[in-house]
């Protein structure tokens, strides 16, 4: 899970987000029910597209490129069935994939917060170790995060594991160049491997614990 930035706010959301809120609410106060049609009005497409831009297409949560394979969700980060009043609120949308929404769903413990990959620098709570994403020493949140989400399912294992093979071609290349300027040209080729590719937290981590020093 790496870090991420939320970009502009969609138009759609600039322009209705208020109103969607307020419609929503209201009904909600007069008849204790919410209205399923009026609260997915937030699954527009600029929405979608502005998500999967600001997250490159991966889950925020166990960076898999979801488009590869499946169109991916609109994921509300604190779930909209428990804060309705958070179902239109830009901050609280997110990428993710079916498998981390339905390991998530509506899961919440404000005493033991799951991770916030906009707000939480997760490398103080999470540490990969090859393929396998572990809590560091006793962040209960990062704990909380990787096993209610499964993040060592064995799937994501077996993917992270290809994805390390494939950089660890080129962390020989560097390791075993001796030319200074040509040693730099592969450092940032490999830096360019991590941010494009899949389970760049992984992949960020093993370069560093198996890299030559400069």
């Amino acid at each position: 899970m790496i870090e991420l930035n939320k970009i502009a706010k969609p138009q759609s959301l600039v322009n209705n987000g208020d109103d969607w809120t307020k419609d929503l609410m209201d009904e909600l106060y007069a008849s204790g029910v919410i209205n399923k049609t009026k609260q997915s009005r937030y699954n527009k497409a600029d929405v979608k597209q502005a998500v999967k831009d600001e997250t490159r297409e991966k889950c925020a949560y166990c960076e898999s490129k979801i488009t590869h394979i499946y169109p991916g969700d609109i994921e509300h980060i604190i779930p909209k069935a428990l804060y309705p009043r958070l179902t239109f609120t830009w901050s609280n949308l997110t990428f993710g994939c079916y498998w981390c929404n339905n390991k998530k769903r509506d899961f919440l413990n404000k005493d033991c917060m799951m991770l916030n990959p906009y707000k939480d620098k997760t490398g103080d709570h999470l540490r990969a170790f090859g393929p396998l994403l572990m809590h560091i020493n006793t962040s209960k949140r990062g704990e909380i995060t990787w096993r209610k989400l499964e993040l060592n399912r064995p799937e994501l294992r077996d993917r992270r594991q290809e994805k390390i093979e494939e950089l660890q071609l080129l962390i020989d290349k560097y390791n075993n160049e001796t030319v200074q300027a040509l040693k730099n040209l592969i450092e940032a080729e490999i830096n360019d491997f991590i941010e494009s590719n899949e389970y760049s937290f992984s992949l960020k981590q093993y370069f560093e614990d198996n890299k030559n020093a400069v």
